[in-house]
């Protein structure tokens, strides 16, 4: 403990708390104004408050709270990505509200189960969405089963919890008609239009791999295109990683179409850098700002939002032209392996998940061939 002079009526107090769980030395300090005795007495009353003696803190006293800053900081930091990080102390945030002071190894599926339940009401009362609450029930469940790894707890009181219902939405996307449409529309519209939305439905890809893409990620001559970046913004800091699994990094065809016009997009954009001179200040990217830099993923949405509009075309976000891809591709009898290649799945399992609605229908054609087979016959 120390009472340390800064300057006139202004002192920095410094209070000795222990050892945390991996042996680190844990103080607490603050500044204080004020007379000198006075700063004395506020040393005490900390002192009273945080004062341990020196010992090591007990990991059958981590709270989860406790835990929760050990979570980010030793599991997340390497792990994760830095827009990642930030959802998760959002969500922890409301999380800990409810459970911030209970002992981690006091918490049990019982507890868990009246989480989820106050949590879908929320705090003013509106309901949150099936989504939002299985990203919460993700969430515990990867911190708990982290905390049994390192031997904190002994099982995950999330497995026997009440998995939060997931309700799918129907999925928006356009068919063959309304896509070609689009593109005929795409005719009227800049270069850098055409190139951004038709690369983005003849490829699949998400906004945030199309950002990061790079001129020399295309070979003109193979017509192959190679995702194995994405590019985020977080707060106006670029966050830009490498495909993380084998599935996300891809090297997949495009079009003779999409190929010719990003051949006429390269042109104008040289001739565009030319003009701005040394106000450029581009890389080697294939979207950019007026001056080169990243294009932010929220302009995509706003392009593809301005284009439709602008047509009377009905409503589409740019990460429905990917399920449009993708719908388009089933439909037209395109193997469910290579369209799940193509989009990046882990599997053809999680492609049939998303694009149910395809197989679905597809069923129901199988029938109607076979009827037409034993009529005929």
């Amino acid at each position: 403990m120390s009472v340390t002079k800064l300057s006139n009526n202004k002192f920095k107090i410094v209070i000795e708390c222990g050892y945390d769980i991996f042996g680190k030395r844990v103080r607490h300090s603050e500044t204080f104004t004020g007379s000198s005795a006075n700063a004395k007495i506020r040393e005490a009353e900390l002192i009273k408050e945080y004062y341990h003696k020196g010992s090591k803190q007990n990991i059958n006293n981590l709270t989860f709270e406790q835990y929760s800053e050990i979570f980010i900081e030793k599991y997340c930091t390497n792990n994760v990505s830095d827009i990642t990080i930030r959802n998760y102390k959002q969500m922890l945030g409301k999380i800990n509200l409810y459970l911030g002071k209970m002992k981690l190894n006091k918490i049990t599926s019982f507890v868990l189960d009246n989480l989820y339940q106050k949590l879908k009401v929320g705090e003013k009362g509106q309901l949150l969405s099936s989504k939002t609450m299985i990203h919460y029930y993700n969430l515990i469940g990867l911190m708990l089963n982290q905390a049994v790894k390192w031997k904190f707890i002994q099982s995950n009181a999330n497995d026997e919890a009440t998995k939060p219902k997931n309700e799918k939405k129907a999925r928006n996307f356009y068919d063959l008609e309304e896509a070609t449409k689009l593109l005929n529309c795409l005719k009227e519209e800049s270069i850098k239009y055409q190139a951004l939305i038709t690369l983005a439905f003849d490829s699949g890809a998400r906004r945030s791999e199309i950002c990061a893409l790079r001129w020399s990620d295309i070979d003109f001559e193979k017509n192959t295109l190679l995702i194995d970046n994405s590019l985020k913004v977080i707060n106006g800091k670029v966050d830009e990683k490498e495909a993380k699994t084998s599935a996300s990094k891809r090297v997949i065809y495009i079009s003779e179409a999409s190929i010719n016009v990003l051949k006429e997009y390269k042109v104008w954009q040289d001739i565009y850098i030319e003009t701005m001179g040394s106000k450029w200040h581009g890389t080697d990217r294939i979207f950019t700002s007026k001056t080169g830099e990243h294009m932010h993923p929220d302009t995509c949405g706003k392009i593809i939002k301005k284009v439709l509009e602008k047509h009377g075309l009905s409503k589409l976000t740019f990460h429905e032209l990917r399920h449009t891809c993708a719908t388009v591709l089933l439909e037209s009898g395109i193997n469910i392996k290579a369209v799940s290649e193509r989009m990046g799945h882990a599997n053809s399992r999680v492609t049939m998940e998303i694009y149910a609605h395809v197989f679905e229908q597809t069923k129901k054609e199988s029938a109607n061939t076979f009827n037409a087979i034993i009529n005929k016959a």
